[in-house]
């Protein structure tokens, strides 16, 4: 059989010219870093580029001619579903974000209506969502620092001082609800004897632009004045020059210095009446506050001492017996004790003292404070021994006459005797007279003795 010979299949140049266009788009989007693809309409994948395997890690072999929401069924339940299908009816350009699971990707994906189908832009933007996920992890973890803190914190606009942001504890302890702390100024806050100092601490803070400390007074909604120290950090809020500042009410603490304050004075008023030295003793700090009796009676300068300072200056011999004493009352829960001790003088001498004192338990039963009055006694301990040296001189004494004086007195009587009866029996009396001359000597010096020890 005679082959017949076909005429060889001629290309117009305009066909040349689209596969030339096509070959040229193609190499475009096999170029692009990003994943591109087209959908027809009837949701079939047409075109599929080489970054789109990458990122979705499916071949275009699998894909093209197949249904989209078949190759990605989890896609259906997502924005890609309902964005796609928005450019589609509406025929418009869609931009979103979205999260894909099964890849652990977060998308950046641009969709616009092309022909009749749908060309598909998106990029991997999961390293950007993480960042801004973790800056805003950190947001929010500096928020609940500064709504949870126990410290009143707040935030102010440098230039008008209105109220930005203000947490718990501020809204706490100044009365006002968080909606009126936003509608007022910090001058709101302050007595407004107090305001020119204001002015002048924001100038300051205006220049510096630093972290600044002051201690301040502000105003209480109830009008109460507190006094309160106040650290504050230039920070940008919201756009805004604005201040970070953290208030710690002192009122308290200053209360009970100027109560302690005052509790000296008297106490200092106290001994110069006295001869007692009042001491406080911080059992948790070992501090032990003095008043002026520590300087005028034992001639120590300082005010605050330490426990172990105290500890020091008792006797050797005494410091067992007070630190048994202070343990006792402690174990046994007793508030009071007294005890006397020798105390050594700042020249090195010693004053005895009597530590009349008082100890406040918390409500563990757990000593926290001890208060005593250190009374100087030693004028009393030196009468008293110089009695006990006086009675016992006379009891000496006592003895003295009761045995030695009556030893020759019982000579000389017995003797007196002797000499009457040789008298008037005529018997010779010089070896009695000589007798009794010596018990007279002996008696003579027994009260010459007496008369030294008197």
């Amino acid at each position: 059989m005679k082959k017949i010979k076909t005429a060889p299949e001629v290309v117009s140049d305009d066909h040349l010219k689209l596969l030339e266009y096509q070959k040229r788009i193609s190499n475009i989007l096999e170029s692009f870093t990003d994943g591109f693809f087209e959908l027809a309409s009837d949701w079939t994948v047409t075109y599929w580029n080489q970054a789109a395997e990458n990122l979705l890690s499916m071949p275009r072999s699998m894909v093209l001619g197949n249904n989209i929401w078949e190759l990605f069924p989890e896609a259906v339940n997502l924005k890609f579903y309902q964005e796609y299908h928005s450019a589609f009816e509406l025929n418009i350009s869609v931009r979103f974000e979205e999260y894909l699971p099964s890849g652990n990707i977060w998308f950046e994906v641009a969709a616009f209506p092309s022909g009749s189908g749908l060309s598909v832009y998106f990029k991997d933007i999961t390293a950007r969502m993480n960042t801004l996920r973790e800056l805003e992890m950190e947001k929010q973890k500096y928020r609940d620092l500064f709504n949870r803190s126990p410290v009143p914190q707040w935030v102010y606009d440098l230039d008008s001082r209105q109220f930005l942001d203000v947490n718990e504890a501020a809204i706490v302890l100044y009365g006002y609800s968080k909606k009126a702390f936003l509608e007022m100024t910090i001058d709101q806050i302050r007595p407004e004897e107090d305001l020119a100092d204001l002015n002048g601490i924001l100038q300051t803070i205006v220049q510096s632009e630093s972290t600044n400390k002051s201690c301040v007074r502000h105003r209480k909604k109830n009008g109460d004045l507190i006094n309160v120290n106040v650290e504050g950090k230039s920070i940008i809020f919201e756009g805004r020059n604005a201040r970070l500042v953290m208030v710690i009410d002192r009122t308290i603490e200053i209360q009970a210095t100027s109560a302690m304050q005052k509790s000296i004075l008297r106490s200092n008023i106290v001994s110069k009446a006295t001869s007692d030295a009042i001491w406080d003793w911080d059992i948790q700090t070992g501090e032990m506050t003095w008043n002026k009796g520590i300087e005028g009676i034992y001639g120590y300068s300082q005010p605050k001492y330490n426990n172990e300072w105290w500890k020091s200056k008792i006797h050797p011999d005494d410091l067992e017996n007070v630190i048994k004493n202070i343990k006792s009352c402690i174990n046994l829960y007793q508030k009071r004790l007294s005890m006397e001790y020798r105390f050594q003088n700042a020249d090195g001498t010693y004053r005895f003292v009597l530590d009349r004192a008082f100890i406040i338990f918390d409500d563990m039963q757990k000593p926290v404070r001890m208060i005593g009055s250190m009374q100087d006694i030693t004028e009393k301990v030196q009468y008293i021994q110089d009695i006990e040296a006086h009675i016992a001189r006379h009891r000496e004494i006592c003895w003295i006459q009761a045995h030695k004086v009556r030893g020759p007195l019982s000579s000389i009587l017995g003797l007196v005797s002797v000499i009457e009866a040789n008298r008037s029996s005529g018997g010779d009396i010089d070896d009695s007279i000589i007798h009794l001359k010596n018990a007279a000597s002996e008696l003579d010096e027994v009260l010459r003795e007496i008369i030294n020890k008197r």
